[in-house]
């Protein structure tokens, strides 16, 4: 008969192989296809509060983007950004800026998409145009909207079935139809 503690010994070392050979705590070599989908769903990094900068091969500001957050997924090649704020600027110094929502953008086609609520103004004539949906190509540096579009300016409202904007040029070519409420300043001589 082996003495009681030699014999508790030599249990709780055949417990410890047992557990050893039966549990092992290290994930497989390839995570199944359900893991697999879910990691595809997450997102490779993010960045919270984000203010980036872009600029022109002479080193002049092109445009500055600001964001709550930013979301870089790898499979796609794309960012999710919330409440993304776009400011523009051409080479004379004038800008616009864009805020939305949400927006998408594709790394490789630099392009920005910009989803709900989706503000465009020209900052030195104060014209603000508003939808749901605008798709900005940055480096051609024209906006294009197929959404409903409202521009306003001082008192005056133009709507439109959409709209394409040549940021550098600061031209707005509005899709059909189109309808304007023109608000005459007041004569000087009737106040």
């Amino acid at each position: 008969m082996m003495p009681r503690p030699l014999l508790q010994i030599l249990l709780a070392l055949t417990l410890l192989l047992a557990a050893k050979l039966l549990w092992d705590p290290r994930p497989g070599s390839t995570p199944d296809e359900q893991t697999s989908r879910r990691l595809d769903t997450l997102p490779k990094t993010y960045i919270d509060q984000v203010q980036t900068w872009s600029f022109d091969e002479n080193g002049n500001l092109n445009d500055m983007l600001e964001a709550r957050r930013v979301e870089r997924y790898s499979r796609g090649d794309y960012s999710m950004i919330t409440e993304p704020r776009l400011y523009s600027h051409s080479e004379d110094g004038r800008t616009w800026s864009m805020s939305a929502e949400r927006g998408r953008f594709q790394h490789d086609e630099e392009q920005l998409l910009l989803r709900r609520n989706v503000i465009l103004s020209h900052d030195q004539t104060g014209s603000r145009m508003r939808t749901n949906a605008l798709d900005v190509q940055l480096s051609a540096r024209t906006a294009r909207g197929d959404r409903p579009v409202t521009i306003v300016q001082g008192d005056n409202r133009t709507t439109a079935d959409g709209l394409v904007v040549d940021l550098e040029q600061e031209t707005v070519l509005l899709k059909p139809n189109v309808e304007t409420l023109y608000v005459p300043p007041p004569d000087p001589k009737t106040r």
